[in-house]
This record gives C-alpha cells, structure tokens and sequence, in this order.
C-alpha cells in the first residue's frame, strides 16, 4: 500500500542512528513535529546502534501499532508504507513506496534514493516493521529552534546591521533615482541640469557603497567570530562518546559549514530585507503610471515563483546528496592520511585507492547532478531576467503611442522593471539558500543541541593524594544495551601499582575511561580519595591524572611543547629533566633542533617508542599523584621500561597499568583480572599463578608468544 506523500528526510548525525532517524522520519510522516535530539535523550544509539525491537517499543509508547515481520521481498508491495527495513544486514532505512520496477527508499545516510528491482534484492535483508498511528497517537507541535544562534547574532551586532540598512536605503534610493532621471531627461528640453545631478548621484552612490562594503566586512568578522567560538568551544566541552560515534571527516565538514552560514547572514540577509523594500516601491511607482504593466508584472513575477517553488524539494534534495558525498570523500581523504603507516606496511594502496575513487566518483556525480540543476534553474530565471522587461517595455510603448503616458515614463518602466525582476529573484534565491543553509545548521546543531559533558553546579576544589575507590560500579554504552562492566569493585590505595589484564573485549579500556571521567557510571561510583566523582570538575580532576595511552597523539608543535603542554611556569630545565627521566633525552639532543624539533601531525616523524616516553615525560613533568598507563611501554625495551617503572615506584604516585604484556606487572601490588566486564580474579603475580585460573592461563599463553 503506497501513500503519495513523501517521507520527510532525517539526516543521521552518527553512523550508529540509522534507526533513530528512521523512527523520527516515520513520525514526521504522520505531521509529528518531533526533533531528533528530543528523542535521542529517549532512544540513545550509543556505540552499537538500536535493535529493532527498541524503536518499536518506542513507538509503541507514543501510540504507534508496530509490528515486525520476516518478509520476502515479493510481499513488500502489500505492507502499509511507509515502513523501516533492514538494509544490507546493517542498516536502517525507510520505504517508502513500492512500483513495478523500482522501490524508493529514504535513507538516513544519503537521502532519498530509487533503487531498481536488483539492488533491493540484493541488500533487502528479509525484515521489516510496519508502523501505523492508532487512536492514542498524539502528534507533538515541538518546534525547532535551528536558527535560534543566528538570531543571538543579529541581536548582538544590531548597531552594525542597522548602519547596513541605512546605507542600503540610501544606495537603493539613489538606483531607484535614476530610472526616474532618464524620464526627466528624455521628457525634457533641458538635459544639461539633469546630466549634473546624474554625475552627483553616480559620485553619491559610489561612495555609499563603499561604506556599506566596509560595514558588511565587519558584520562577517563577527559573525565568523562569533560562531566559529560558539560552535568550537562547544566541541571542546562535549563528552567523549559524542566523538566515538562521529568521523573526523564528517566534524570538520560540519565546523567548516560555518563559513556557508556566515555568507548567508552577512551578505545575504540585510540586502533581502532591503530588496523586499525596493520591491514594494517599485510596484507602487508603476501602479501609479499603469495598472495594466503592473498587473503583466506582477503575473509574470508569480508565474516564476510558482517555477522556483516546484524546484524547491529537487534542489533540496541534490544539495543534500552532494553534501552527504563530499562528506564521505572527506572522511575518506583524512582517514587515509591518519592511517597511513597501516596502509603501507599492510600493502593495502589499491585498495584504499579503488575506496578513494568511488567515493570521489559518487561525489562527483553529486556535484554534476546539483550543478545540471542548478543550470536548468539559473537559465529559466536569466531568461525571465532579460525578457520579461522587455515585454513590459513593449507595453510601455504601446501606452505611450496611445497617449496613456510619455515615453519617458516607458523607459523609466522599462528601467524598473529590470530591478524589479533582478530583485524578485534574489528574494527567490534567497528562499532558495536559506534551504540549503537549513541543512548546514541542522548538521551544525547536532554539534550545538549536544549535551555537554556533566559537571556538578558547585564542584569541589580537591587535590588528589592517589586514593582511589571504585564501588559496584555498572556502565553500558546507552540505556537499552547490554552492561560491558558489572559491579566492579576495587580499592587503590596511594602509592600502589595496580594492573588490569584480561582478554581483547573484557572491559579493560572502559574501566579507564571511567577512572578518569570520560565516561559515567550507570551504577555505583568512583571516590578520589573518599570524594565522589560526581562531585569534581572533570577539566581540573584530569589536569591532575597523567594518561599514556597505547599509541599517544601528539600535537604539531615542537618536542618541547608537547612535553609541558603550555604551561608557562615550566622551563627548559624541567623538560629536560623529565625527557632524561623518561629515556629519551639523550634521542631528543641527537636532534639538529633538538628540544624545538617540530613534531609532524599526529606525531608521525616519530616512532612509536620516542612518542611514547614523550607523552611520559609530559605526565613525569606535572607530578602527577596518579598516572594511567594503557599499554604505554608496548615500544620500549626492557633496560628503559625498568627504569621508568623504578622511577615510577620511587615517586610514590599511584599506578593504574593496563597490560597486554604480563612480564611488566609481575611486581604489581595488585592485579585485576577482568572476564566478559567482571572481576574474576584479585591479587598478586605468585597468588594469580598458583590459583591457576584466567591470569595463569594469560600469562603462560603471553610467555610462550614473547
């Protein structure tokens, strides 16, 4: 069953809400105004993404008759559509409508699309869900709020803007003058007077626009300004699991939109709100000189809205598609230069250039598709343009003849009535990119609607001393899934060195993330020295924890201030002092720049090992009271790991060691041993191995590999 309607398009903001998004668009089928950062607090995605039977429990609650079916792909053209099917075995997407020969599906990830009878045989994946409104089905009026921080912008530069438009009335005034001049000057005997005040006006409007240019380059300053800072500082305060779930390529693709909507705001908005002024003027001066030209006007200016309001879901959709396509081919590019050690020790260029073209291919067509659009719309209203003024000039001429006005007043019709369609058409290009530009501020708002990290209102100033309480603590990634740690229950006293081993999946990075606040326990909690986490600034709590993680990131500045991390009070000295400690001093002044020796993007003129002992020597620095290591001596060798360690021990800080290499924790005051997101097993190396359990079995598997 096929209703004529079209499925309202829901982009999805991460890879793991195909579901969430087809659940919203069903919604806003049925005129439901949901937004879809309302419904993620209700129905989060998490890491994993949704099964099915949780988005049908969802609609369920909001008066949704849902019901999930194995069906063949013969039996879709008899469901009630629209319905959510599952796409090649991994994926969500909306059906739409069923014909002879092709399905038109929506998709959450490129839009909407018509696939012929093949591909839906190929990735139709056997299982759909059939949605219908019942009688308890209360569609919500939630009205969105996309364009709530451009107006914030406007508010604050109003003074800017305001001089805009009174420069922008005076430049219009003196254009609009001119029309009229070349009446007077035609209906006139004596041109000499006017060919003077003609000079005085052009001088007059050269110098308007010249500070109504200057104008404008402040109004863009600040509203660049103003929202790069809103939407970067908002990045810098959203919780970690929001970038899990996101691509660097499609980020920076959504903080690079900022430009798009800057444009749209500075250059376009104070003039479309003038040009609606000069609109209104120049209709009321023609009124006046003939109805007749007003009204073939006014029909013709009609007729060519109804033409860009018919291509307004097209161009929609293709700036849509070229915007999903770029994005992918930018995740793409990025990835491949983050990654390419990978890709040239696995052999792998071909590959990832038969990746590369496809998604540069599909990108292409996106944009060829947009462009040949876009040429069909330009070329309609440039023909408009250019003829419709002389169609009312020819009725102009044909008044003048038959006495109903002079042919002054013709030709200044006829000079009107080019700024007349010239503006009416920029109000229609206007409404146009102020579309487009609704698609860069909803992805932008999924950036800005985020909720940031939590902090408590009144966080309490606390200096760690490397006491730690861990108390039947539970995490999964979202309400609906499954617990990856349960009723973890450890106690570090300072001092200690204590190791987590387990099997690849067992839980272990997650605990560290929740030791140091990236993430927030669903269960129990985690005490710094008897106080809560709750209770602590996360910012200030992780500026006195040093993390070395397994393949450390380092930014592109030089050795020197990678290692004290900007903090202006620590001097050369120390940061040599902490590089001798950490075993790469010796490596850093072989250098030609030595300590200002630049480190490329991501650290990669370094090896492993040197990046590595750099981000210890960054947590050796600050005197940590604890410090995480996650498999941070992976790249060392025996001679400098011992002698970090017995630095390490020899400072008193606690040690929280995450180890996939047994032989580095044999001295640990504790190991825990962590089995499918459980504590199987507690104690020290000789108790471990003479229990004979999960670490035995780890270590004796680990010795033998070594």
């Amino acid at each position: 069953m096929n209703h004529k309607r079209h499925v309202p398009y829901v982009e999805q903001m991460q890879q793991t809400e195909c579901g969430l998004c087809c659940a919203v668009m069903i919604l806003r089928y049925y005129k439901s105004r949901d937004q879809i950062s309302g419904i993620r607090e209700k129905l989060e995605a998490g890491r994993d993404g949704l099964k099915l039977s949780y988005i049908a429990g969802y609609l369920k609650k909001r008066g949704m008759d849902t019901r999930i079916y194995q069906a063949s792909i013969d039996a879709l053209d008899k469901m009630p559509l629209p319905a959510i099917i599952f796409w090649n075995h991994e994926h969500f997407v909306v059906l739409e409508k069923v014909s002879k020969n092709n399905s038109y599906i929506v998709d959450p990830a490129f839009g909407r699309r018509k696939v012929d009878n093949e591909t839906m045989k190929n990735s139709y994946s056997g299982v759909i869900m059939v949605i219908q409104p019942t009688d308890e089905f209360v569609p919500t009026k939630e009205k969105s709020d996309n364009w709530g921080i451009l107006i914030a912008n406007i508010k604050k530069s109003r003074s800017t803007m305001l001089k805009i438009i009174i420069m922008s009335i005076l430049a219009y005034a003196l254009q609009m003058s001119v029309p009229i001049m070349i009446q007077k000057i035609i209906d006139s005997e004596k041109m000499s007077n006017y060919g003077y005040a003609a000079v005085g006006i052009a001088i007059l409007l050269g110098i308007t626009n010249f500070i109504r240019g200057r104008k404008m380059i402040i109004l863009e300053i600040d509203s660049d300004l103003y929202l790069s800072k809103k939407v970067f500082s908002k990045i810098l305060r959203l919780p970690y699991k929001f970038f899990e779930g996101r691509t660097p390529g499609d980020i920076l693709f959504r903080i690079n939109s900022v430009k798009t909507i800057r444009d749209l705001l500075a250059e376009q908005l104070v003039q479309t709100v003038m040009q609606a002024g000069i609109l209104v003027f120049i209709t009321g001066y023609m009124m006046i000189k003939s109805t007749m030209i007003t009204a073939a006007a006014i029909t013709i200016f009609v007729i060519t809205g109804i033409f860009i309001f018919s291509m307004k879901s097209l161009i929609a959709e293709v700036n849509q598609d070229e915007m999903m396509k770029s994005t992918i081919l930018q995740t793409v590019q990025v990835e491949t230069v983050y990654s390419m050690f990978a890709i040239k020790t696995s052999g792998m260029e071909d590959d990832i250039w038969s990746v590369w073209k496809k998604a540069y291919e599909d990108s292409l067509t996106a944009y060829q598709r947009r462009s040949r659009v876009a040429n069909i719309y330009t070329s309609v209203l440039q023909f408009v343009q250019n003829i419709a003024p002389l169609a009312l000039l020819g009725l102009g001429i044909y008044s003048a003849v038959n006495g109903k006005m002079t042919m002054g007043e013709s030709m200044a019709i006829y000079a009107l009535a080019g700024s007349f369609f010239s503006t009416g058409i920029a109000l229609y290009d206007f409404w146009n990119d102020f579309v487009t530009a609704s698609t860069y501020m909803e992805r932008l708002h999924d950036i800005i609607d985020s909720e940031e990290e939590h902090n408590p209102q009144n966080p309490m100033v606390h200096k760690l001393s490397g006491n730690i309480d861990i108390e039947h603590v539970s995490f999964s990634y979202t309400r609906n899934s499954e617990k990856v740690l349960e009723d973890i229950d450890i106690h570090i006293k300072k001092g200690e060195k204590v190791a987590i081993v387990g099997a690849s999946g067992s839980g272990k990075s997650t605990l560290t993330k929740l030791i140091i606040g990236l993430y927030e326990p669903n269960d129990g909690d985690i005490l710094y020295d008897g106080v809560s986490i709750k209770c602590l600034n996360k910012n200030d709590l992780r500026k006195q924890i040093g993390v070395v993680p397994q393949d450390m990131t380092l930014f592109n500045q030089s050795i020197y201030e990678n290692i004290r991390m900007s903090q202006e009070e620590v001097g050369i000295e120390e940061v040599k002092e902490a590089a001798g400690i950490a075993q790469i001093r010796e490596e850093i002044e072989s250098m030609p720049m030595k300590y200002y020796t630049m480190v490329s993007d991501m650290g990669m003129n370094l090896s492993g090992g040197q990046r590595q002992r750099i981000a210890l020597a960054r947590a050796i620095i600050h005197r940590r009271e604890l410090i995480v290591l996650d498999e941070a001596t992976s790249a060392l060798d025996y001679e400098n790991e011992r002698k970090i360690s017995d630095y390490l021990a020899d400072t008193d800080c606690t040690r929280i060691v995450i180890a996939h290499r047994l032989s580095t924790i044999i001295d640990a005051d504790k190991i825990i041993v962590l089995d499918n997101g459980r504590i199987k097993e507690v104690g020290k190396h000789e108790e471990l191995m003479n229990l004979g359990g999960i670490y035995a079995k780890l270590y004796r598997a680990n010795k033998k590999s070594a």
